[in-house]
């Protein structure tokens, strides 16, 4: 019996993403749905008509908070997905804050701002800077509410791959400790993270941070300009910054997570550095539990070491 013709499964390494981004922004939405029977309702970001700065048309930025493990107030992780700002995969979002629910860790699943037509062009800068936002909002939301909703508030911790890797290294680099005088009473309240865990997306300055056929290694003043922009978040660590858990595998080039990991060091700021040998871009847990998930034994042991990183050393 002949075999059917399978399609090829979209995948990072296409040239055309536009199969990709069908794929992801429908299992992106089925994993809310999925959410919602669960009874979990994510809840906006920001008040009706209040947003900073401007967003996709259409988007709402929201957050999903897990119900807060019993007893005494524990940290949170607050986890964003990858997708190159145009969209965001969902077997980097529920499998993995259920995996670091399941360790004892509170989590969060953020909905930043994304946009299918721009992402990460020159031109999506608008997209990303409301996706950095996005993310200290939610910083701030959780701090506010961290009695009511049993978190302890200076245990917040925010991490992501790839796309989501930026914007937590905006997070993490583009803070502030509140404004007193704000009107709105989230935004007094500090949106830096406790900890910062960046997962295959140490983009750098003269690589991937820039984007566009020819623009990435050229020089100009321009590109030079915008390789230091608060959009190459690497360029801008301060010694205020938080401590950063890094990992990536040598299959998706680990030379931008070790650049990282040295740029870190040089400052003095926390971190520890994890690379494996094998994987691709995009497999979240690694453990094959997904079908966007390859099955790596070896390299799902990141999120073994990541949640004992948040527990043992950060005291989550």
């Amino acid at each position: 019996m002949a075999k059917e013709k399978q399609e090829k499964k979209p995948d990072y390494m296409d040239a055309d993403w536009s199969g990709l981004i069908r794929d992801r922004l429908g299992k992106w939405e089925r994993m809310w749905k999925e959410y919602a029977t669960e009874g979990k309702i994510p809840v906006p970001l920001w008040p009706e008509g209040k947003l900073p700065v401007p967003h996709t048309e259409g988007f709402t930025p929201r957050l999903l908070v897990y119900p807060a493990h019993e007893g005494e107030a524990r940290g949170i992780f607050i986890v964003c997905a990858g997708g190159g700002f145009m969209f965001q995969s969902s077997n980097e979002a529920k499998p993995v804050a259920d995996f670091f629910y399941a360790k004892g860790i509170n989590v969060a699943v953020l909905d930043y701002n994304t946009d299918p037509a721009q992402g990460m062009s020159l031109e999506g800068r608008e997209v990303q800077e409301a996706a950095g936002a996005d993310a200290a909002r939610a910083i701030r939301t959780i701090r506010y509410h961290a009695k009511e909703w049993n978190i302890h508030p200076d245990k917040i911790a925010i991490g992501g791959f790839s796309a989501g890797g930026g914007v937590t290294g905006m997070a993490g680099t583009m803070f502030d400790y509140g404004n007193p005088e704000a009107e709105d009473p989230i935004e007094r309240v500090s949106s830096r993270p406790d900890a910062c865990l960046i997962i295959y997306s140490a983009f750098t300055a003269d690589a991937t941070c820039i984007g566009g056929e020819n623009r990435r290694y050229s020089f100009t003043g321009q590109n030079e300009h915008l390789k230091n922009s608060k959009m190459c978040w690497e360029q801008n660590l301060r010694l205020d910054c938080p401590p950063f858990f890094v990992t990536q595998t040598c299959w998706d080039d680990p030379r931008g997570s070790l650049r990282l990991g040295l740029q870190l060091a040089n400052r003095g700021i926390v971190s520890e550095v994890h690379t494996f040998e094998e994987g691709p871009h995009g497999g979240g847990l690694y453990n094959g539990q997904d079908e966007d998930s390859p099955h790596y034994p070896h390299t799902m042991l990141w999120a073994e070491v990541a949640a004992d990183w948040l527990k043992v050393n950060r005291g989550f």
